[in-house]
């Protein structure tokens, strides 16, 4: 299957400088992460965020720093918010303060939104007020405080070429069968290009976990300091980086046939039948079956393009070879699709379960997976022109299911 495609402005050394990146955290301390860390690394080039849902204490604030380290973007480029029930809007977005020169005039004092990389701890504990704070930040990459907008990303020159400084907010919530937790709002949700599913490390990496944690503690450097401060002109050279490489796998064009995928799965939970690419009308009747008895809460245009961000994105951090970046970018993003639909729709489509047969929220979970990849195969297109594309979709999913764990 060829299909003539834009030449991409994707090189060789942006795909090796992707690769490196999970190592790179490895080194830093942050074992077993690789998938978690090339999800992060897709959001973070096509300006999406991520949301991470498991229990407390998986080390999801030092993957940031990691994450943030290994990029070279420096410890000053992460902000953290602990998100609690008394927390308020302010408190993240930051609010109008007096002056420190002693004028009496009010300042804007920026709260620790102004960042590159903002963990949103626990995001779930606050209220749906404080929550809403973040959908500015989060779909304009701005904030409004007291009727005045701020911007959490600039342009800046690096010699004659300009560059855009990056920010992501990867927010993790507590399973919400845990008391004192409040559902995030549809509206919400859908801002959140993964959602993903951080499990309890296996007995390996634990191994690794405990040896790290009884390692003893590096030396201070001089002035009392852990670590000398970030050099401004490293950080953004490493930031003018990161935009290129962004830059270059945003050229990648998108499959026609992968562009209908998307689409059709946007009419069909939708229940606009008449609008889909491709399908015969036996497997339209089975579809319509599928989705008439089962989702209760449609997808909207953001998953469509959060399917073909990542559809793009995951291909080229981790299924491309670096010398055929340009050629193989498009030609994987079908099984790129295939590995992402269940992250990207998880906690944007909602289904009816028959709850007497899930005994655990993990079975929940299970099951809404599994009725995504069900949704997802009778959805693909298919005719003469994709040639096997169904048959190897479904095959590709059955692969993720196994081999990608997010």
């Amino acid at each position: 299957m060829t299909q003539n495609l834009d030449p991409s402005l994707l090189e060789a050394g942006h795909v090796n400088f992707l690769r490196n990146i999970p190592p790179a955290v490895t080194a830093l301390g942050m074992h077993g992460m690789d998938p978690i860390v090339n999800a992060l690394v897709v959001a973070l080039l096509t300006g999406g965020h991520v949301l991470l849902e498991g229990n407390p204490g998986l080390g999801k604030t030092a993957l940031v720093r990691a994450l943030s380290a290994a990029l070279g973007l420096g410890a000053a480029a992460v902000g953290r918010v602990q998100f609690t029930p008394d927390l308020m809007p302010a408190d993240i977005t930051g609010t109008l303060m007096p002056a420190e020169d002693g004028s009496g005039h009010l300042v804007f004092a920026p709260g620790p939104v102004f960042c590159s990389l903002l963990l949103a701890d626990e995001i779930n504990r606050a209220t749906a007020k404080t929550q809403s704070a973040m959908l500015e930040a989060m779909a304009e990459y701005q904030v409004t405080v007291l009727g005045k907008t701020h911007a959490l990303r600039h342009w800046k020159e690096n010699g004659r070429f300009p560059y855009q400084t990056p920010f992501m907010v990867m927010a993790t919530q507590n399973p919400i069968d845990q008391d004192g937790t409040h559902a995030l709002p549809e509206a919400q949700s859908d801002r959140f290009m993964f959602k993903i599913n951080m499990a309890t490390p296996g007995a390996a990496v634990m191994d690794q976990i405990i040896a790290k944690a009884l390692r003893p503690d590096p030396a201070p450097k001089p002035g009392g300091g852990s670590a000398l401060p970030d050099d401004p002109a490293r950080v953004g050279a490493a930031i003018a980086r990161l935009h290129d490489v962004a830059t270059g796998v945003m050229s990648v064009p998108l499959l026609p046939l992968v562009a209908d995928h998307i689409i059709n799965m946007i009419q069909a939970s939708n229940l606009q039948f008449d609008q889909l690419r491709d399908i015969s009308p036996a497997r339209v009747k089975q579809l319509r079956s599928l989705v008439e008895s089962k989702v209760t809460y449609p997808l909207g245009p953001r998953a469509g393009m959060a399917l073909a961000r990542a559809a793009i994105g995951w291909s080229a951090v981790t299924l491309v070879e670096p010398q055929r970046a340009a050629v193989e970018t498009a030609s994987h993003a079908p099984r790129a699709l295939a590995e992402m639909v269940v992250p990207v729709l998880r906690h944007r489509i909602r289904v009816a379960h028959d709850y007497s047969d899930l005994a655990t929220p993990q079975s929940e979970t299970a099951a809404l997976d599994g009725f995504i990849r069900s949704f997802a195969a009778a959805t693909a297109p298919e005719g003469a022109r994709n040639g096997n594309y169904p048959a190897d979709f479904a095959l590709a999913l059955e692969r993720a299911r196994t081999h990608v764990k997010l």
